[in-house]
């Protein structure tokens, strides 16, 4: 009996499998691979392709045009009179600048604070975390309503207490001193609740026994923050910092549905609202070209950055 058993288990291990499981795991592999396909490997192709392409409007066909959407590109950085490019670049550097050495640290310490359940804790929780839930859109467009000069909170508030004259006259996202301070201002009202939530997690891995060792060794709050909850989170800070250099390259949504970019000349825009801008403009070669450019500085950058994170800040296993 025990014999028959054993013959039909090892028959059913080499069983081949049916074949409706075939099929489900070949769809389930194929379609993301469709989408890598299409979404990655097609696009940036065919940009590739592109940056080397002009449309002739006599036969309606693209012709190789050689390098001349690259000095396109080169005109715009260098034009003293049509500085948006220059702009731009400047914008998205200050961006990442924000975003690493301001976002970050913050995000760092009210994690920790929420960490140690302080009075107040769970109200801040909230809060942080409020601005993820919500769509970019709509959290984009209420930021801006409530700077808006005919009816925003913020103007009314400040023209009660007799304040009304720091007002700018073309309002806080369309005076060119203002702009760009109010694009960062929003990305880091809306960028706290990520890091936040992502470093709480982180947090909350680290063993109660190595908080318990710090506190016998008598160190308080400050230093284990610094000498022992950084370099345990090394792997978080390392990923958002990271991720903080890509917005140099792939911010563009906030400062467009905030200021357009504007008021003039790229004052608030940034590198990839200029390629977005110049795709509107019917520039699509010369977006082409911009974006393989700022690709092939991008790449290695970030790669360097990351290898330079890691050295600094080793992953710790616990």
């Amino acid at each position: 009996m025990n014999a028959d058993l054993t013959i039909k288990l090892e028959l059913h291990k080499k069983r081949k499998p049916s074949l409706s499981r075939t099929l489900f795991i070949i769809l389930m592999i194929a379609w993301p691979l469709v989408q890598f396909l299409v979404f990655w490997v097609y696009v940036n192709f065919d940009m590739i392709v592109m940056s080397f392409q002009k449309l002739d409007y006599i036969s309606g066909k693209e012709v190789f045009v050689g390098l001349k959407n690259y000095e396109w590109v080169w005109d715009s950085l260098t034009d003293p009179v049509q500085p948006a490019l220059r702009n731009s670049i400047l914008n998205s550097v200050l961006l990442f600048l924000s975003n690493n050495f301001i976002l970050l640290p913050v995000s760092i310490f009210f994690a920790y604070i929420m960490q140690k359940k302080v009075k107040g804790s769970g109200v801040f929780r909230v809060i942080f975390f409020l601005p993820n839930i919500i769509s970019v859109v709509v959290l984009t467009m209420s930021f801006r309503f409530m700077f808006d000069s005919t009816f925003g909170p913020i103007n009314n508030l400040l023209k009660s207490i007799g304040l009304g004259g720091i007002i700018p006259a073309n309002g806080w996202l369309g005076d060119k001193n203002t702009a760009l301070p109010m694009v960062l201002i929003y990305c880091l009202w809306a960028g706290i609740g990520y890091n936040v939530v992502l470093l709480s997690g982180a947090m909350n891995r680290i063993p109660s026994e190595i908080y318990e060792a710090g506190k016998l060794d008598g160190i308080g709050m400050w230093r284990e923050l610094v000498r022992i909850v950084v370099p345990m989170i090394s792997g978080t800070i390392t990923t958002l910092f990271i991720s903080g250099v890509s917005v140099v390259f792939t911010l563009f949504l906030q400062p467009m549905l905030l200021t357009g970019g504007g008021p003039y000349d790229g004052l608030s825009g940034t590198i990839a609202l200029f390629i977005v801008q110049s795709i509107n403009a019917g520039e699509l070669y010369h977006a082409a070209a911009t974006g393989m450019i700022f690709t092939i500085i991008g790449i290695p950058l970030i790669q360097l950055i990351k290898w330079g994170m890691e050295k600094l800040f080793p992953a710790v296993e616990y």
